[in-house]
């Protein structure tokens, strides 16, 4: 079947059956021309330069123009009409028709874009390529190629590049300056021997290095019959000048129109004075006010000095006719685009012509309009503003959503205010040529999928991982993942790794295999990495099968994933959810266009590689996300660039985001190669750099066509910030001529029904609230919450008082924390934790809501493991064994900054000269253990509980007494108090007292003897019995000052030891008392906040109810 957009096919009457009649076309009613119009309709034929401002009827004078030419006997076949955009030439085609009907005998005069008609020009009369005809590359296709030909030439040594460049030739930069360089000099027709010779006059060895390759892209690239844009316009103006084609083009096209001529560059000049040159029929539309795309290579002099560039047969300068009738806009809208279009520089235009360009006329009909100017204390002040704006204007008065517009200076700011104007439920319309396919949310997640699909090995980072299982496609939370990581983590460690891999390399691993690694993983936490690589697995089975696809491989990703069908009922559930659905669906379906659009076009040969690559280089879309959705039938705010509103217009328009630095933008133009440097050879081909009055001009134009979109109303924003170096609002705002107002709060209350709701809930609720107000509120809270849409779902769901949080009963679980038959398992630090604060005990342990390991617990590992690693003589106790050691498991800590991770180094080798000090110094005591595991079972108060923990070293004195060690790596060590009662100490020599650590001793303690000879321990005549226990604190010296900063070359001291009391080896102990009250607490679940020291480092602050964030709204 045709494409939907092929004019009908219909059946007739000729042998071949079929054929193609165009689309029907209304009629447009006939212009009611002013006189200025009239002059210009009635032109009897030459050059003629029409100025034409915002909505003085341009469109429609150039359609009557033509529709004059056929009535007088031209044949449309001969009227030849240009101009710069798709769109624009579709309208022209369109209204062209409609108004010739008949008398256009079925087909009206070619609208064409620049590159559409040069291309068919070439396609007609040049010689083909020898490889076939011609073809126009796309943006990222010439990158690609010329990437390849300056990854040969560094190769090849041709052409040798300057030293200075050596180091960029392989970026995307480079490329891309190489591209913006080789596209100005076809603009200007600059050859490779002209930059040659523009080389060496102005000793630029860059230039002469680029002309050499200038010549070679241009040989590969005719010979493989491959345009660029700049490339086809400058070859369409060659042939259109040469002997060949001039006279048969000049003899088709006696009547040349020109729409937007302040766009055009030096290339499309030559072209047209190809064509109409000499005193042709040359009929030249343009407003120099409006020239806006500089940075494409438009030269707004092509439209001030058309009437000496173009003259009239007999030499004379071309005439001038100003329309001088505004049919856009309003008085104040008028007004205030003049205050800013009079400060625009028009030089070589006639003083008379000038002033009747500008000095228009608005329409009566729409009132005086208004014009308003303010500035915001914030970014999200400023997009809640104008959210609320647009909402007020639609609902207060009745303008339709797709009557109003957001414009912004550049496609970066349209994020923030589309989730502000989505959250306040205004429909928006993003322009798919203002945000690009592939930097969708939605697409930009497939195309990584397809990515790490395609090249596992390259693509699937660990960052890569962790995207794809946090995302819709996976489905885990980032506490999920630190699940998964912490459990591949303890299998790889218990398969022997001294120093385990990082976590998210091993969720990277299991994502590209999950069959290998995820074997041991309990269901529940390896299940998002088995959904995710079974996905890629699908995606890479689509890409090796031969007769796969891109564009397969795709769908597999897409339909495998579920995700689907929950956008589907997402979208049909409404809401800000439902909007958000339809956004990612409509996105999905533009990226499945745009890949089978690029695939088509580059053939199957095209990998998955090349066309992710190639859409995630697009700066302006192939494809527009034009919504489907609800927003589609009743139309959307169109939010977009003041480049892309260029020919638009709306009843009422927001410019936001008019910043000093940013609006105007006056940072000065340079790049690497100097492409914006190049000129004409006739104006010796160097153009003078753009001073900062070039710069505002070209900003004050752009600004200027922002203002003139609007009908009826106009506000213009900004952010004035109060901070001293916050953003400041631009001088452009003052140029509107109207007074600027300072915001400074928020909005009031939007008009939304959740706000409405929220309003309504805190006054029916509020104590000072009257009776009569509250009773209002309620029964207007009643009647929202019965309120049920067209499929029966409630249209305010927070209305009803179910929902309410502060009213709902503070909840129990049926299901204790412990149950009582199960014991309770402690170890010291929960002790710890319990008496210092029980609810971070809760959080920590039972919620399991702990956060990533700092680096400063990775500082306290490593030096643990190196430790333990000279206590069982795995490593040389030697400073310089230990040293390297050390640099092999450095580089896993993952310090913010560098110099952190060296402070930090060096800290911890001086940890292990503190220990390698104690280690050497002689206690009368023996090594009997080293990282120690045990469970000891104790009962407390009637409850079994199990007591847990390692050690990590025992000794034994010669009496056989067991003495513990826990080595330290804080910065503060407890007081005297503190140590007498601490519980980590107190487990350990608890431990011991009750046998836990018998098994681990059993061989020490045989050779350990009484002084009676009898042997020590389990078996001997002595129970063994707890010695006391110890902190050895390795980054603390004994007695000095370790607050100050050690001299460079100063050793570290001795590290500081603090000694606990034995246990006594019978009767009741201050460990019981203290195990008991951590019975109580957790049977009775009395999980509370006790604020103390501990407070400022706890990192549940916002769930805490003794701190002010972490409490309840409704306290």
């Amino acid at each position: 079947m045709p494409p939907a957009s092929a004019p009908p096919a219909s059946r007739g009457t000729s042998r071949a059956g079929y054929r193609l009649l165009p689309a029907p076309v209304a009629a447009p009613a006939r212009l009611v021309a002013d006189a200025a119009q009239r002059q210009v309709i009635e032109h009897a034929g030459g050059p003629l330069l029409v100025l034409a401002g915002p909505g003085t009827g341009k469109t429609a004078t150039l359609v009557e123009s033509v529709a004059a030419r056929v009535e007088a006997g031209a044949d449309p076949r001969s009227i030849l009409v240009l101009t710069f955009s798709r769109r624009a030439a579709a309208e022209l085609r369109e209204r062209i028709t409609a108004r010739l009907g008949p008398a256009g005998g079925g087909r009206g005069p070619g609208a064409w874009t620049f590159h559409a008609w040069c291309l068919a020009l070439l396609r007609a009369h040049d010689r083909p390529a020898p490889s076939g005809g011609f073809r126009l590359l796309s943006g990222p296709e010439q990158d690609a190629r010329l990437r390849e030909l300056i990854d040969g030439s560094r190769e090849d040594g041709r052409p040798a590049w300057p030293p200075a460049l050596a180091r960029c030739l392989g970026t995307r930069g480079f490329t891309e300056e190489v591209r913006a360089l080789l596209a100005r000099a076809r603009e200007v027709g600059l050859e490779p021997v002209g930059l040659a010779q523009l080389a060496r006059r102005t000793a630029r060895p860059e230039w002469s290095a680029l002309a050499e390759f200038y010549e070679m892209y241009l040989d590969v690239f005719g010979f493989e019959g491959a345009l660029d844009y700049a490339d086809l316009v400058h070859r369409a103006a060659a042939v259109a000048g040469g002997a060949e084609a001039a006279d048969a083009l000049r003899t088709r096209y006696r009547h040349v129109f020109v729409d937007e001529y302040q766009d055009t560059d030096p290339a499309q000049e030559r072209l047209l004075r190809a064509l109409a040159g000499g005193g042709g029929d040359l009929v030249a539309f343009g407003d120099p006010d409006q020239s806006i795309y500089a940075f494409r290579g438009a030269e707004v002099a092509g439209l001030l000095d058309f009437p000496q560039r173009f003259p009239t047969a007999d030499g004379r300068p071309a005439p001038i006719v100003a329309l001088r009738t505004c049919r856009r806009m309003a008085p104040a809208p008028l007004l205030a685009s003049r205050q800013v279009a009079r400060r625009l520089p028009a030089a070589g235009l006639p003083v008379p012509a000038l002033r009747a360009h500008r000095d228009l006329t608005g329409r009566a009909d729409l009132g005086d309009g208004l014009v308003e100017a303010r500035t915001y204390p914030s970014a999200g002040a400023e997009a809640e503003a104008v959210a609320d704006l647009l909402r007020r204007e639609h609902l207060e008065r009745g303008t339709p959503w797709r009557a109003m517009a957001v414009l912004v200076r550049t496609a970066e700011r349209i994020g923030r205010l589309r989730r502000a104007l989505v959250a306040a439920g205004v429909p928006v319309s993003v322009d798919g040529d203002d945000l690009p396919v592939a930097q969708e949310p939605a697409a930009a997640l497939l195309l990584l999928a397809l990515r790490c699909a395609d090249d596992p090995a390259g693509a699937l980072t660990a960052d890569a991982a962790r995207t794809l299982l946090t995302s819709p496609l996976g489905g885990a939370d980032p506490a999920g993942v630190r699940e998964l990581g912490r459990a591949l983590r303890a299998f790889d460690r218990d398969g022997g790794a001294i120093q385990p891999a990082a976590s998210a390399e091993l969720v990277r691993d299991a994502v590209a295999d999950p069959d290998r690694l995820l074997l041991r993983v309990p269901d529940e936490v390896a299940r998002p990495a088995r959904r995710v690589g079974g996905l890629l697995r699908a995606g890479r089975r689509a890409l090796r099968d031969p007769d796969g696809t891109p564009e397969q491989a795709l769908w597999e990703l897409w339909s495998a994933s579920g995700w689907q069908e929950r956008l589907v009922a997402a979208s049909a559930g409404g809401g800000a959810a439902g909007r958000a659905a339809d956004r990612d669906l409509d996105a999905v379906v533009a990226l499945f266009d745009a890949v089978a659009r690029l695939a088509q076009r580059r053939g199957r040969g095209a990998g998955a590689a090349l066309l992710v690559d190639e859409l995630g280089r697009q700066q302006i879309a192939a494809e527009s996300i034009a919504p489907v959705g609800e927003d589609a039938r009743r139309g959307g705010v169109r939010l977009l660039t003041a480049h892309r509103s260029k020919g638009l217009e709306w009843d009422v328009v927001a410019v936001c985001g008019v910043q000093d630095g940013a609006w105007p933008d006056l940072r000065e133009r340079h790049s690497l190669l100097g492409a914006e440097e190049l000129d004409a050879p006739a104006r010796g081909g160097l153009r003078p750099p753009l001073t900062r009055q070039d710069l505002l001009a070209d900003e004050r134009r752009l600004f200027y066509v922002a203002l003139t979109r609007a009908r009826r109303r106009v506000l213009v924003t900004a952010v004035d910030s109060p901070d001293e170096d916050g953003s400041r609002p631009s001088r452009l705002l003052e140029e509107l001529g109207v007074p600027v107002e300072a915001v400074l709060g928020r909005p009031p209350r939007p008009l939304t029904l959740v706000a409405l709701v929220a309003t309504l809930r805190r006054l029916a609720t509020e104590p000072t609230s009257s009776p009569a107000l509250r009773g209002a509120a309620r029964r207007r809270l009643a009647a929202l919450a019965a309120a049920r849409d067209d499929a029966g779902r409630p249209l305010a769901p927070a209305a009803h008082p179910r929902t309410w949080w502060g009213l709902l009963e503070v909840t129990t679980s049926d299901v204790p924390v412990v149950a009582p038959d199960a014991p309770l398992r402690l170890s010291g630090s929960s002790l710890s934790s319990i008496g210092a604060c029980s609810l971070r005990w809760f959080l920590e342990h039972e919620a399991h809501a702990v956060t990533v390991s700092s680096t400063a617990q990775g500082f306290g590992k490593v030096v643990h493991a190196l430790a333990d690693e000279v206590t069982t003589g795995r490593t040389p106790a030697d400073l310089a064994a230990l040293d390297a050691r050390l640099d092999t498991v450095w580089r896993h800590l993952d310090y913010e900054a560098r110099w952190r991770s060296e402070q930090e180094r060096g800290a911890a080798r001086e940890a292990l000269a503190r220990f390698l000090d104690w280690h050497a110094a002689e206690r009368g005591r023996r090594v009997a253990g080293a990282e120690v595991s045990f469970t000891a079972r104790l009962t407390v108060a009637g409850r079994d509980v199990l007591l847990r923990g390692f050690i990590d070293r025992l000794e034994l004195d010669g009496e056989g007494r067991v003495h513990v060690i826990d080595f330290k790596t804080g910065r503060t060590a407890p007081s005297r108090a503190e140590l007498a009662v601490h519980p980590q100490l107190g487990s350990y020599q608890l431990a011991v007292r009750a046998g836990a650590l018998d098994s681990a001793l059993d061989s020490a303690l045989a050779a350990a003897r009484t002084p009676d000879g009898t042997p020590a321990g389990p078996g001997g005549a002595q129970p063994a019995e707890p010695g006391g226990a110890e902190l050895v604190q390795l980054r603390l010296d004994t007695g000095g000052d370790n607050r100050a900063p050690r001299l460079p070359g100063e050793a570290p001291g001795p590290p500081q030891v603090q000694a606990q009391e034995p246990l006594p080896a019978t009767g009741e102990t201050w460990m019981d008392q203290a195990i008991g009250e951590a019975v109580r607490v957790v049977d009775a679940e009395a999980f509370r906040p006790t604020p103390g020291d501990q407070c400022p480092v706890c990192t549940f602050q916002a769930s805490c109810p003794a701190r002010p964030e972490g409490r309840q709204v409704v306290e």
